[in-house]
C-alpha cells in the first residue's frame, strides 16, 4: 500500500484547487456538492477498508479510503468542467499553459501568505499544547475539546470570508467599487450577528457544552474556563478573516502577509509566554483574543482607508 501513501495527496491537492476554481466561477453550490461528495464517501469508504468484518486494512485502509473519495470528488469537477465548458472561463487546457509574469506574481501573492499563515496556526497550536500539557492529563483534554467546539463558529466564519472573495474580486476588477463595499459591509453585519450570538451562548453555556462530550468534573472546571477566553474572540476572529479575504480579493498580497505574520509571530505566539506566565494555565485561552483585538482593529483601518480612496483597479 506505499502507492496510497505516495500519491493519496495528489487527488487531496487537486480536489481543493478544482474546488477554488469552481467557486471562483460563482458555482459555490456545486463546489460544496463535489467536496461534500467526497467527504461522505470517506466516511462510509472508511469502515469497510479499515474493520474487520469489511476488508480490515487497518490504517491502511483509512489511508486508501480517503485517496478514493478525493478521487471521485477530482472527477466530478473534471465532468462539471467538461459540461460547462461552454459557458466557463475556466478550462483545463494543457495545451495554453503559459508562465507568464503576472499570473505568478499573482497566484504567489495571495498563496504564500495563506501558506505561511496555516503553518503558523500549526506552530501556534503546538506551542499551546505544550504549554497546557505541562498542568496534566485533564487539563489537555479540556484544551482539545474547547478546541474542537470553537472550530464551529471558527469555520463557519472562514466559509462566510471564502463566499465573499468571489464578489469583492469580481467587482473590483469591474471597478463597481460601490456594490463591492456593499457585499463586505453586509457579510460583516451577517457574521457580527452570528457570532456574536454564538459567543454569548459559548459564554453562559460552557459548562453545558464541556459536558456534552466528557462528564468528567475537573475537565468540565479547566475546559468552561477555557472557552470563555475563545469564545470571546469570536467576533474580532470574523472581522479579521473577512479583512484578509478581501486582502487576497483584490490582490494585497503584501497586506496578507503582514497580517499572516503579525497574528502568529507578534501577537499571539508571544502573548502564550506572557499570559501563561501572568496567568498560569488559563491566560493560554485568551491569547487568540488578544491578537484577533489588534487584527481586527488593524484589518478595518486598513479596509477604511482602501475603500475611502476607491481602490483603483490594477491594469493587468
Amino acid at each position: 500500500m506505499k502507492w496510497t501513501v505516495s500519491f493519496g495527496a495528489v487527488p487531496a491537492i487537486l480536489n481543493v484547487v478544482m474546488a477554488y476554481l469552481v467557486r471562483s466561477e460563482g458555482a459555490a453550490l456545486h463546489a460544496s456538492v463535489g467536496t461534500m461528495s467526497g467527504c461522505i464517501l470517506n466516511i462510509i469508504l472508511d469502515p469497510f477498508f479499515i474493520m474487520p468484518w469489511g476488508l480490515g486494512m487497518g490504517a491502511e485502509g483509512a489511508g486508501l479510503a480517503t485517496f478514493l473519495s478525493n478521487c471521485v470528488a477530482c472527477l466530478y469537477f473534471f465532468v462539471l468542467l467538461f459540461a460547462r465548458r461552454k459557458t466557463t472561463c475556466v478550462r483545463l487546457l494543457p495545451r495554453s499553459k503559459s508562465f507568464q509574469k503576472f499570473i505568478i506574481l499573482g497566484v504567489f501573492g495571495v498563496g504564500i501568505p495563506a501558506s505561511i499563515q496555516n503553518l503558523l496556526n500549526v506552530t501556534g497550536m503546538t506551542i499551546l499544547n505544550n504549554f497546557t500539557s505541562a498542568y496534566g492529563a485533564d487539563a489537555v483534554a479540556a484544551m482539545g475539546i474547547t478546541q474542537k467546539i470553537n472550530q464551529v463558529p471558527l469555520y463557519i466564519s472562514l466559509g462566510l470570508s471564502q463566499g465573499l472573495m468571489p464578489l469583492v474580486s469580481y467587482n473590483y476588477a469591474a471597478g463597481n467599487y460601490k456594490r463591492m463595499k456593499s457585499a463586505f459591509l453586509f457579510a460583516l453585519r451577517v457574521v457580527l450577528v452570528g457570532m456574536t450570538a454564538i459567543c454569548a451562548f459559548y459564554f453562559f453555556q460552557s459548562e453545558f457544552m464541556i459536558r456534552l462530550f466528557m462528564n468528567n468534573e475537573s475537565i468540565i472546571r479547566h475546559g468552561s474556563r477555557f472557552l470563555h477566553g475563545f469564545c470571546l474572540g469570536l467576533p474580532f476572529l470574523c472581522v479579521d478573516f473577512l479583512a484578509v479575504g478581501v486582502f487576497q480579493a483584490t490582490g494585497m498580497g503584501r497586506a496578507a502577509l503582514a497580517f499572516a505574520l503579525m497574528r502568529k509571530i507578534l501577537l499571539e505566539i508571544p502573548a502564550l509566554f506572557i499570559l501563561n506566565a501572568l496567568f498560569p494555565l488559563y491566560g493560554l485561552a485568551y491569547a487568540q483574543l488578544t491578537a484577533e483585538v489588534v487584527l481586527a482593529a488593524a484589518g478595518m483601518i486598513v479596509l477604511y482607508r482602501t475603500f475611502g480612496r476607491g481602490m483603483p483597479a490594477k491594469k493587468l
